[in-house]
C-alpha cells in the first residue's frame, strides 16, 4: 500500500496554530529528551533479554509465536536478544507498538506490574503521551507517576471516561518503550523536563486535548463547507446567572471561521507530487491500474483523512451516503473533472480505480461500492416496512438526502417492486404478495381481482386455497380483506390517510380526507379530523400533510430481521464488511437503539470488555461506533458473520457466529444463526421454544406458527433450515 503521510503534518500544524491563538493557556515548549528519541539510540536501550524485561512474552506457546517472530528476523528474538541487540535489525518503537497491540488483544486483564520488570518510578509526563492518552491517565486517581499506572491493566484503562482502543494502545506502547530503556529515571531529570510532556501546550492534558479537538473539528467544518455553524453547544439550567449565560453565548458563537485553519489542500497537486516521487516501475503500474483497469495489489486501498485527497473523499462520502447521481456529484464537486496530469485521467476516475471506498458505475457514485449501497438501501427500506412489507416512498425520502428523481431511479436500479406508488419488499409466497396488494389498495377484493392486480403467475383456485389457510385474511361475500383492518383500525386509518396525501403530491384537502375516512371506516367527522391532525400527519392551511421527520421510525425488536432475543438480551447478526475492518461506524436498526435507550438526537456509551462502545442517533438512523478492536480480538475478517450482543445489564460485546459441522442437524444449524453460541446443548424438546423465544413469540411451540413468523421476517437462511427439519411435522 502506498503511504500517505501528509495528514500527520496537517493535524499537528493546525493544532499548533490554534494553540498560538490562545495565548492565555499556552506556555513555551521546552527542549526535552523524548522517550521516543531515546528508543532510537542503541546506547539508551537495555542489554537484558526481552523475556526478562517483559515476562509476559514467555506465556506464548508455539501457536502464538508466529506473531512475535514476524517482528524481528532473529529466531525467538525475545529469548536470545536484548532490546539493544534487536535495535540493529528492527525499529524498537515500531516493535513496541505491535507488541502493545498484541498485549491489549491477548492480555486485557494482565496488570502491567505483573507483566513487566521495572525498578524505577518516573513521572507519567516522561511517557510523552499525546493529549488524548495523557487525559485518560490524568483521570486515574493518584497518577502523577508510573506506580499507579503499573497497578492497572488495559481493561482498567478501557473503562476510563474518554478512552478507546487507539488511546489504550498508545499508553501500553509508551509503557513498553519505557521498560526497554536503560536507566528510565533519567527522563525525569533530563534537562528541561517539567510536569508537561514534550508536546504539551498547557499543564492540563484535557485542555491540550480540547485545543486539538477544536482544531480538527474546525478543519472538518471548513472541508464540508459548514463554516458558520457553532463548534460547541452549551446547555444551561434555567435561572443560570447572567454572567454564565454570557459565557455560554460566547462559546456558542465560536465557529470554524474564528480559528486560523489552513484552507483545504489541492488533491491534484498532491497526487502529482506523490506520483512524481515514485520509481518509474511503480509509476507505470499506477498508470496501468488507472487507465487500463489492471489490478495492482500494491495500490492504496484508501486515502486517509488528513491528506488533500482523503479530505475530498471524506467530504464526498458525506454527500453520497451511500449513493448519489454521478452527474450531480460532478456539479457539486467540479474538481473531480480536472485531469491528473501524471495519470492522464480525470480525478474521479483516479479515485474510482485507486480507492476501494469510492465507486463510479452505471451513472452512480457509491460508498463503498454499488453492492454495498444496495444492501444499505434495503436495510433503510426495512426500517419503514409495514408488517406486510409495504414501504411508503414519501416517508423514506423525508429522512434521505437523495432527490426524489434519484430516489425513484435508484430503487428501480435495485430491483425493488413498485405497486400503486408503494415499494414492495420481496415475497416468495402468494399470500404474502396478496397481503401487500390489499394493504396498498385498502379495500376488499375478490380473488379474481387480486390475481389481476398481483402480477404473478397463479390461478384463482390456488390463491383461494392459500388465502383460506392463512390467518391474516378474512372473506365475506367472496371479497377478501385483511383481518388487521378490524383488529388494528388505527393503522388502517393511518394507511388510508398516507395514501390520500401521497396520491396528491404531498398534501390533501382536509375535507377530502375527512369524507374518505368517514365513508370507509364509519367513524365520526370529529374522529376523522383528529386522525388527520395527529401522529405522523398535520393540518396546515386546510391541507393534510406528513409532519417533517428527521429520522427513521422506531421499529419493534420482534419485527426486526436478524435481531434475536436470548437470555434477556438481544443479538443482531450482521455480515462483516470492509468498512467494519477499517474501523468505520455502521448503521444498526432503530430497534437496537430502542433496546439500549438511545433516543433520536442522543448518544450513549455502552460498557464492554474492550472499552466504551458508542451508539449515537444524530442523523436519520442510529450508528454504532467502530468495532474494529473486537474484530481484531476475535480474528474475524471481512465477508464473515458475527453477532452484536446487547445484554440486559447494558453491556455490549461482539460474538463470533458459531460454526456448525456440515452434517449437523438442521435445527442445530438454525440455532447458531439465531444467536446460540452452544446450539448442541439445547435439549431436543426445547428447540421449538428456543426459536419462538428468539422472535419474542413467548411459549409458542407449534412448528407451523414459528415457521410462519420467520417467513414473515424474511429470515430466508433460517427458514430453509426450519423447513428442512419441520416440513413434514404436523402441528
Amino acid at each position: 500500500m502506498y503511504a500517505w503521510r501528509p495528514g500527520v503534518l496537517i493535524r499537528a500544524s493546525v493544532a499548533e496554530t490554534v494553540s498560538a491563538a490562545v495565548p492565555s493557556v499556552v506556555e513555551e515548549e521546552q527542549q526535552v529528551v523524548s522517550l521516543w528519541s531515546r528508543a532510537l539510540s542503541v546506547e539508551e536501550l537495555e542489554d537484558r533479554p526481552w523475556s526478562e524485561l517483559m515476562p509476559w512474552l514467555d506465556r506464548y506457546g508455539s501457536a502464538r509465536t508466529v506473531a512475535l517472530s514476524a517482528l524481528a528476523p532473529t529466531a525467538r528474538w525475545w529469548e536470545v536478544q536484548s532490546p539493544a541487540d534487536t535495535a540493529h535489525e528492527a525499529g524498537i518503537p515500531e516493535m513496541c507498538a505491535e507488541l502493545a497491540r498484541i498485549y491489549v488483544t491477548d492480555h486485557p486483564d494482565l496488570r502491567f506490574a505483573d507483566a513487566l520488570r521495572r525498578e524505577v518510578e518516573v513521572p507519567v509526563s516522561a511517557l510523552d503521551l499525546d493529549a488524548a492518552a495523557a487525559t485518560v491517565i490524568a483521570r486515574l486517581p493518584h497518577a502523577p507517576t508510573t506506580a499507579e499506572l503499573f497497578s492497572r491493566s488495559p481493561a482498567d484503562l478501557f473503562v476510563v471516561r474518554g478512552s478507546d482502543r487507539e488511546t489504550v494502545d498508545e499508553i501500553v506502547c509508551a509503557v513498553l518503550v519505557a521498560t526497554v530503556l536503560r536507566d528510565s529515571d533519567s527522563a525525569a531529570s533530563a534537562p528541561g523536563t517539567a510536569e508537561m510532556s514534550a508536546g504539551s501546550r498547557t499543564d492540563v492534558p484535557a485542555l491540550d486535548l480540547l485545543l486539538e479537538d477544536l482544531a480538527q473539528l474546525a478543519r472538518w467544518r471548513m472541508l464540508s463547507g459548514d463554516h458558520e455553524s457553532p463548534l460547541l453547544r452549551v446547555e444551561l439550567d434555567e435561572g443560570a446567572p447572567e454572567e454564565v449565560r454570557t459565557v455560554a453565548a460566547r462559546i456558542r458563537a465560536l465557529t470554524a471561521l474564528d480559528l486560523p485553519v489552513a484552507p483545504p489542500g489541492d488533491p491534484i497537486a498532491e497526487l502529482g507530487d506523490y506520483i512524481e516521487a515514485l520509481p518509474e516501475p511503480e509509476r507505470q503500474a499506477l498508470r496501468r491500474r488507472v487507465r487500463d483497469g489492471v489490478d495492482d495489489p500494491a495500490a492504496p486501498s484508501t486515502f486517509p483523512f488528513g491528506t488533500a485527497v482523503g479530505d475530498l473523499l471524506a467530504a464526498l462520502r458525506v454527500r453520497v451516503r451511500p449513493v448519489a447521481s454521478f452527474d450531480r456529484i460532478l456539479r457539486d464537486f467540479p474538481v473531480l473533472t480536472r485531469p491528473v496530469p501524471a495519470l492522464d485521467a480525470p480525478l474521479w476516475k483516479v479515485l474510482h480505480r485507486l480507492d476501494d471506498r469510492f465507486e463510479v458505475a452505471d451513472g452512480w457514485v457509491a460508498v463503498p461500492d454499488l453492492p454495498d449501497a444496495e444492501k444499505q438501501t434495503r436495510a433503510l427500506l426495512a426500517e419503514f416496512e409495514s408488517g406486510n412489507g409495504v414501504v411508503e416512498p414519501a416517508a423514506v425520502q423525508a429522512t434521505w438526502t437523495l432527490p426524489p428523481d434519484e430516489f425513484a431511479a435508484w430503487t428501480e436500479y435495485c430491483g425493488t417492486a413498485m405497486f400503486e406508488g408503494r415499494l414492495l419488499a420481496p415475497r416468495d409466497d402468494l399470500p404474502g404478495r396478496a397481503a401487500q396488494v390489499l394493504e396498498v389498495l385498502g379495500d376488499p377484493h375478490t380473488a379474481d381481482e387480486l390475481v389481476a392486480r398481483m402480477g404473478v403467475n397463479a390461478d384463482v383456485h390456488t390463491l383461494f386455497a392459500e388465502l383460506s389457510d392463512d390467518e391474516r385474511f378474512a372473506v365475506a361475500d367472496d371479497r377478501w380483506s385483511l383481518v388487521e383492518w378490524d383488529t388494528d383500525v388505527v393503522t388502517a386509518i393511518r394507511n388510508r390517510i398516507a395514501r390520500l396525501v401521497d396520491d396528491r403530491h404531498g398534501s390533501a384537502p382536509a375535507d377530502v380526507v375527512e369524507t374518505a375516512l368517514v365513508e370507509r371506516f364509519g367513524i365520526s367527522g370529529d374522529s376523522a379530523r383528529t386522525f388527520a391532525a395527529g401522529g405522523e400527519f398535520e393540518v396546515v392551511d386546510g391541507r393534510v400533510r406528513r409532519r417533517p421527520r428527521a429520522h427513521v421510525p422506531v421499529s419493534k425488536p420482534e419485527r426486526t430481521r436478524r435481531l434475536y432475543r436470548l437470555d434477556d438480551g438481544w443479538r443482531l447478526r450482521i455480515p462483516v464488511t470492509r468498512d467494519h475492518v477499517r474501523g468505520a461506524e455502521c448503521a444498526v436498526p432503530s430497534a437496537v437503539a430502542a433496546i439500549v435507550g438511545c433516543d433520536p438526537g442522543s448518544e450513549i456509551v455502552l460498557p464492554s470488555r474492550l472499552g466504551g462502545q458508542t451508539l449515537r442517533w444524530a442523523g436519520p438512523a442510529p450508528l454504532l461506533g467502530s468495532i474494529r478492536r473486537f474484530l481484531e480480538d476475535l480474528g474475524v475478517d471481512a465477508d464473515g458473520e458475527l453477532f452484536l450482543d446487547f445484554r440486559a445489564d447494558g453491556h455490549f460485546d461482539v460474538l463470533p457466529l458459531r460454526t456448525v459441522a456440515d452434517n449437523a442437524e438442521p435445527l442445530r444449524k438454525a440455532l447458531a444463526l439465531v444467536g446460540h453460541t452452544t446450539p448442541e446443548v439445547v435439549p431436543e424438546d426445547r428447540m421449538a421454544e428456543a426459536f419462538a423465544t428468539a422472535l419474542g413469540l413467548g411459549a409458542e411451540t407449534r412448528p407451523r406458527r414459528i415457521l410462519s413468523a420467520y417467513r414473515a421476517r424474511r429470515e430466508t437462511d433460517v427458514v430453509a433450515l426450519l423447513e428442512e427439519a419441520w416440513i413434514r411435522v404436523r402441528s
